[in-house]
């Protein structure tokens, strides 16, 4: 998956790899049942995949080498959703319809409908982050863009904050607990319901605070971590 056209640095190398562990530690440990228990770890999960794995992997991979830029209508298409406005209306918009409560609620229910959101998001955030890297070679864009990205997670950040119940059944009514933990959970291995039930988060209101403000302070972090980054490493729109 590493293209070997061109000089490829063991940073290139070294990103990928970190980049497809975090992708598994996101979406293939036990850290995705684990996400169906608080939403502490579920989002751990969104900013593994989003703003770790995904970052990580664009640079390892350096998307200008694809060969799917020679194909003109496959090329067209990239252009248009590495727009800016484009690229975060996207993910923002794949964000917000997975975390809408009741379609939450749905997709922790139906294995179809979390892998749709899951992959979808992590595709558009694939999308945003070669964009940023690569083409998005002025560094004003890069902030704008990434202060309007953040920008449009804060009303879900301040709906969780501030709610005084918890806004997911997934997370404080039983009954649909054990259901969306059963479904990641063999039938041969499965407990009686009193043993799931004592993972219920005690406090569901607190889990949902802890878990948003890990997501907020998270994206941050990573945010300024990366524009400090692509501008040194990505100065004038190339490599130093």
């Amino acid at each position: 998956m590493i293209p070997s056209k061109g000089k490829h640095k063991l940073l290139h190398s070294t990103s990928f790899i970190f980049g497809m562990f975090i992708l598994f530690i996101a979406a293939g440990s036990p850290l995705n049942i684990i996400g169906r228990l608080t939403l502490q770890a579920h989002m751990f999960q969104i900013v593994g995949l989003l703003f770790v794995a995904a970052p990580l992997l664009v640079v390892g991979w350096k998307p200008k080498a694809w060969i799917s830029q020679k194909i003109g209508w496959v090329a067209r298409t990239l252009a248009f959703l590495r727009k800016p406005t484009i690229a975060i209306i996207i993910l923002s918009i794949l964000f917000y319809s997975y975390h809408v409560p009741f379609m939450f609620d749905i997709a922790r229910l139906e294995l179809f409908w979390n892998h749709f959101f899951m992959f979808g998001l992590f595709l558009a955030a694939l999308n945003f982050w070669s964009a940023f890297f690569y083409y998005w070679l002025d560094n004003r864009i890069r902030w704008y863009a990434m202060a309007m990205q953040i920008s449009a997670f804060l009303p879900y950040c301040f709906y969780g904050l501030l709610a005084s119940s918890g806004i997911y059944k997934t997370y404080n009514d039983p009954e649909v607990f054990l259901a969306a933990l059963k479904v990641c959970i063999p039938v041969d291995l499965q407990m009686a319901d009193e043993f799931y039930i004592g993972f219920l988060p005690f406090d569901p209101v607190y889990e949902q605070q802890m878990g948003i403000l890990i997501f907020l302070f998270s994206i941050a972090l990573v945010s300024v971590i990366s524009l400090v980054w692509a501008q040194k490493q990505f100065k004038n729109g190339k490599e130093s």
